[in-house]
């Protein structure tokens, strides 16, 4: 008789997290959207290498909701494996009350003013960035990481 094949071990770890506002401390919420969106991509997902870069997209994505969407209504992650015409991406999409405010890059912006650099940071961080309406009275915000690069092994020195 045969020996029967083990399956496959089961990876537990999810490919969609998000978080609702209110699961966010209230007075920091950027703050602390930062903290998770970091420790999640970095310990769950094993990717150190896009740490950096997803931690301050979200900070940047989430200050914007807070100061300019009426309010941070929520914050996902999503790791999208690799399909037959699309390479493997990691999206963070953030979710205000603004749907009428229509997030742009300008061209008159100010490269050492404190403020009107963060969708210039966010587009020059990831791969791609837009946005749209998810109901009434809501908009996501998104940018993706291409993750082909975060995955592969530190080139050696010769």
């Amino acid at each position: 008789m045969d020996a029967l094949a083990l399956p496959a071990p089961f990876n537990a770890t999810p490919t969609r997290v998000g978080w609702d506002a209110s699961a966010l401390d209230s007075h920091r919420p950027v703050a602390e959207a930062r903290h998770r969106a970091r420790v999640w991509v970095q310990q769950h997902w094993k990717l150190p290498k896009l740490a950096d870069s997803v931690e301050l997209a979200v900070g940047e994505l989430c200050t914007n909701a807070v100061r300019h969407g009426g309010g941070l209504t929520g914050l996902e992650l999503i790791l999208a494996a690799c399909r037959e015409y699309a390479p493997p991406v990691l999206r963070v999409m953030v979710i205000d009350h603004a749907p009428e405010l229509v997030p742009e890059l300008t061209n008159d912006y100010d490269p050492f003013s404190e403020c009107g650099r963060g969708l210039h940071l966010v587009a020059a961080l990831s791969h791609r960035w837009g946005w749209h309406r998810t109901g009434f009275d809501e908009k996501q915000v998104w940018c993706t990481f291409a993750l082909d690069e975060a995955r592969r092994s530190p080139r050696r020195a010769l």
